[in-house]
């Protein structure tokens, strides 16, 4: 990436500011009408009367946006009980992580760009003391520019650390910053019904909040990268509604440990919230903070396929093979696009266990066992993991 000139003006992000309103006051009981006016001349005065009203309220409204900018949007999906129990939780959740949670600016940006800001800004979240910002590879492909305007009103520099393109996942590092506070990943795997509560940092105004449930995990996603549809793995659905700058963001459990990467495709607005793997980003991390990354690849995409889907096609449960790269090592093993994958070096491949090099920490040059249903029977191949590209 080339030198970025430091005399380009900053970009500032400030800190939101929340006053709370007057209570309401009480209406007045109407008045009497006057018993010699007639009803033209009341119907002129309440027209009138509304006109100033709204021209007043107009003014009001205009006054506090200057002050305090656009209003926090919360999006909340209710559950069973309506609701109203679960808001002030999530509210809570979202104090707590909002200052770990940055807005990434992907190219140089003028005033008239903060008019429509749809192009240019993004999300990510703080991984480490010094730095380390986690977003999608979508919101930063094709960046001129990558800087990281913090919660605290600061604004840093960045470079692009580290990108796992099988998983979407990109890790920033804001330069010349320490003791920046984190947000840390979840242990277990996300189920369907789990809570899942994206924050984002918009460039205007409080964290934008969308809260929902985890519809569906291990799901092969296809996002538009460069003009290129590009398939990637282990995904998350959510019934939660997509903002196009929470691109970046982290989707959170119920206690406010990471569990995606909210990643948003303009192409495919009907999607809904998608998720990056929140696994493959801990893993993404962990490399680039040993300072080495050697991850294989075996040459297939797949997705899972549950038992009674699987039952219904006569099907073994398993993750199906729905790719094989030309000439690379699944390939050369003579596994074909349909066969399903049972196992993984003896560990039967069920909802939890999935057939994904990357999360099991498979390096380049390093053996695996696969268990495969191919033409009608159970076979067993064994592929050498090779390097990406």
């Amino acid at each position: 990436m080339a030198e970025v000139d430091e005399a380009e003006p900053r970009v500032e992000v400030a800190p939101s500011r929340v006053e709370q309103a007057p209570p309401p006051l009480a209406e007045a009981p109407p008045a009497p009408v006057a018993a010699g006016r007639s009803r033209p001349q009341l119907l002129a005065a309440v027209v009138l009367s509304a006109c100033l009203g709204l021209i007043g309220g107009a003014a009001a409204a205009w006054g506090i946006y200057q002050r305090l900018g656009p209003a926090q949007r919360v999006v909340q999906v209710g559950g069973p009980g309506g609701g109203s129990g679960t808001a002030p939780a999530v509210g809570s959740l979202v104090a707590d992580v909002a200052p770990a949670v940055v807005e990434v600016v992907t190219r140089p940006v003028s005033a008239s760009d903060l008019l429509a800001p749809a192009q240019g800004f993004a999300s990510g979240f703080v991984v480490s003391g010094d730095g380390l910002v986690v977003t999608s590879a979508h919101a930063v492909q094709g960046a001129t520019r990558l800087r990281i305007a913090l919660n605290d009103g600061r604004v840093a520099n960045a470079v692009i650390a580290g990108r796992d393109v099988v998983h979407g996942i990109a890790v920033l590092r804001a330069v010349g910053v320490s003791g920046l506070p984190t947000l840390s990943f979840g242990s277990s795997p996300p189920r369907p019904g789990d809570t899942a509560i994206a924050v984002g940092a918009p460039p205007f105004g409080a964290p934008s909040v969308s809260a929902g449930i985890v519809s569906a995990t291990s799901r092969t996603l296809s996002l538009t990268l460069a003009g290129t549809a590009v398939p990637v793995l282990d995904t998350l659905s959510t019934d939660a509604v997509a903002d196009p700058a929470d691109d970046g963001a982290p989707l959170l459990d119920g206690v406010g440990h990471v569990i995606g990467v909210v990643v948003v495709d303009p192409t495919n607005p009907a999607a809904g919230l998608q998720a990056l793997s929140g696994r493959a980003a801990s893993a993404l991390v962990d490399d680039i903070t040993r300072g080495s990354s050697s991850e294989g690849l075996l040459g297939l995409e797949t997705a899972y396929l549950d038992p009674a889907t699987a039952a219904v096609a006569g099907l073994p449960a398993g993750d199906v093979v729905e790719a094989v790269t030309p000439g690379g090592p699944a390939a050369a093993a003579g596994v074909v696009t349909g066969d399903v994958v049972t196992a993984v070096d003896g560990t039967p491949i069920d909802a939890t266990h999935h057939l994904d090099p990357a999360l099991a920490g498979t390096t380049v040059g390093q053996t695996v066992s696969l268990t495969v249903f191919h033409a009608g029977k159970s076979v067993t191949v064994t592929l050498t993991a090779v390097a990406a590209g």
